[in-house]
């Protein structure tokens, strides 16, 4: 009877910490930083495409605007005033997919007589040329800032 209890006690001590280990190698929940997408996007094929609706028919207004806000947070790397066309070198992001880090990199194509600025964005396991699977929509992803400051800032169209 003695031995039985025991072995109750060791069985409910394996089990307690095979649940606490599991738990703690659980990948943190990801909250999405752009509503409309979810946190983590599967790509199929580089660079990922989001659209950001905009009302100003400006052209000059929405260029000043994309070269102020990307210029801020990304260095430029092509730029094409007539063509709407830009892209940014690659930028280390605070996103990590389990031990490894990653960089990104976007490039934007001004629409306005469709009233969209089309993003293009890039993920790439840093220090490597090898792109991610997925695309993450949090906060620390550099482009979900960019994303909502553009859309903040020409979204009344003045």
């Amino acid at each position: 009877m003695q031995t039985t209890r025991y072995s109750l006690r060791w069985l409910a001590m394996a089990a307690a910490l095979v649940a606490t280990v599991g738990c703690a190698a659980k990948a943190p929940v990801r909250v999405a930083a752009i509503a409309s997408l979810p946190a983590e996007i599967t790509v199929r094929e580089w660079p990922y495409w989001v659209d950001i609706p905009i009302q100003s028919t400006n052209q000059d207004r929405v260029w000043r605007t994309v070269i102020d806000v990307v210029g801020e947070r990304a260095a430029i790397r092509i730029m094409d005033r007539e063509g709407g066309y830009l892209q940014t070198e690659w930028r280390s992001s605070d996103v990590r997919f389990g031990q490894y880090l990653t960089e990104e990199r976007m490039t934007i194509r001004i629409k306005t007589s469709e009233g969209r600025i089309r993003m293009g964005i890039e993920s790439r396991y840093r220090g490597t040329t090898t792109l991610t699977s997925r695309l993450i929509n949090t906060a620390e992803a550099g482009w979900t800032g960019i994303y909502r400051e553009l859309q903040q800032r020409l979204e009344s169209g003045s």
